[in-house]
């Protein structure tokens, strides 16, 4: 009677690792998942530094998350007009803000991205490109 009990406790537990396990083994790959596919661009106004990556490069149909972050003391915006892409509401990145956004890029080639919110005399020179690579 007390070796089913224990068989019973032990089959119990064993469930229970097999769930927890596979709970933390999708949450751990899905976070390297993440980190992989998330490129981090800091806004500066070009007399200031300007973007830190001049060239992004892509996989066609991969999706990536683009971390915009402002650590100029003016308003930045993004957008990569070739692909369609824009930051939502009004666009505008405050200083010491941070905005995010999912791309997957479904055209192959090359693609300005640019700042939308006028940030100085030389606002048109924050430009950068995205390079699209075909899928192997």
């Amino acid at each position: 009677m007390q070796s089913k009990h224990i068989a019973e406790i032990v089959a119990g537990l064993l469930v229970i690792l097999a769930t927890v396990g596979t709970i933390a083994g999708a949450l751990i790959y899905e976070d390297k998942l993440t980190r992989e596919n998330t490129i981090e661009l800091i806004a500066r106004a070009p007399e200031r530094g300007n973007w830190n990556l001049p060239d992004i490069e892509l996989m066609q149909g991969e999706t990536y998350r683009i971390k915009i972050k402002n650590i100029d003391t003016v308003s930045h915006g993004f957008a990569i007009p070739g692909l369609g892409i824009s930051l939502s509401g009004n666009g505008e990145i405050k200083p010491g803000q941070v905005a995010t956004i999912e791309i997957t890029p479904e055209k192959t080639g090359n693609f300005m991205y640019t700042c939308t919110t006028w940030c100085s005399d030389r606002h048109m020179q924050m430009t950068g490109r995205v390079v699209v690579l075909e899928k192997r």
